[in-house]
């Protein structure tokens, strides 16, 4: 009976001390390429999506134009502002998300001590471009709400 707690016990240090150690810069590499070509996708899907909300802001700014009602218009604008500074929130999120995600397969192929170092620099940027993000949102928002009033 110590004979199998002992070596499964042992087994469990080996495993854990080898996911200690940083992965291979061929892993680190194959890694990256993925999670560049997965955000690539997302952001690519993204600005599509923000492509398609512009168009259909444009086409509703149009029809009020060509009703002549001020009021609609004024919304069209204000609804317009708002919807394509969503849509460019969405695409700007993608992309700091993106960029998280490749420094964190980059962090991967460091020792320890670094990759702790590392993925807190890579998170800080994303919080930091989240944050932007944001602020253009809301100022956007502030900005339609001025358009409608």
């Amino acid at each position: 009976m110590n004979r199998i707690l002992l070596s499964t016990l042992s087994l469990a240090i080996v495993l854990g001390l080898g996911a200690c150690k940083p992965e291979t810069p061929a892993e680190v590499q194959e890694d990256v390429a993925e999670a560049n070509a997965e955000a690539a996708d997302e952001v690519r899907e993204q600005q599509a999506d923000a492509s398609e909300t512009v168009a259909e802001a444009n086409q509703e700014i149009a029809e009020a134009n060509a009703d002549g009602d001020l009021e609609d218009q004024a919304e069209a604008r204000a609804d317009a502002t708002e919807d394509t500074a969503q849509a460019r929130y969405d695409v700007e999120i993608a992309k700091a998300e993106g960029a998280l995600s490749v420094a964190k397969e980059r962090c991967d192929g460091l020792a320890d001590s670094e990759r702790d170092a590392c993925n807190a620099d890579a998170q800080a940027e994303y919080e930091d471009a989240k944050a932007r993000a944001t602020s253009d949102l809301e100022a956007a928002k502030a900005q339609a709400d001025a358009i409608d009033r």
